[in-house]
């Protein structure tokens, strides 16, 4: 009886580390950058979201700098490096720098999901995966962009 007790507990401790969210962030001077996935497993098929949040950390306000209309990528890769998927494989953006006003303490969400379909339009297969956001902004007058956070890694369940 204790074995089934203790297979239990077990079972339910690993559903719910699956549903803790993954979150990883960087500062690039006054702007914070944050990515997170809702959870660290996902079901077959369901799509991956991902959420990035730049927020303006100063008590000035910020301008952030897009070379063309495409704020951000999202780059899916296995943990050997290899890459799966890329959102913006396929996209085309506007040729315009455009500039996004932050005031002091204020966030924009971004928000980029994955069907779990590799870049010739095939279902992937379980297994552990990362997914790197690349904001594509910089703060108005820095010359660093675009910035890469760390992978946020997270496992497709088997069918």
């Amino acid at each position: 009886m204790q074995a089934v007790w203790l297979g239990l507990v077990i079972g339910m401790l690993a559903v719910a580390a699956g549903a803790q969210p993954v979150i990883v962030e960087r500062t690039e001077g006054p702007l914070r950058l944050e990515a997170s996935l809702s959870q660290r497993v996902f079901a077959p098929g369901v799509p991956v979201e991902v959420t990035v949040v730049a927020r303006n950390v100063s008590s000035a306000p910020l301008g952030v700098v897009f070379n063309s209309g495409q704020r951000l990528d999202l780059i899916v890769r296995r943990p050997r490096g290899d890459e799966v998927w890329r959102w913006s494989h396929d996209k085309a953006f506007t040729q315009a720098i455009q500039t996004l006003l932050l005031r002091p303490q204020e966030s924009t969400v971004l928000r980029v999901a994955w069907d779990q379909r590799d870049l010739q339009g095939r279902r992937v297969d379980p297994g552990t995966y990362e997914a790197i956001v690349v904001f594509m902004g910089r703060v108005e007058g820095a010359a660093r962009a675009p910035a890469a956070l760390a992978p946020l890694a997270f496992t497709i369940g088997s069918r």
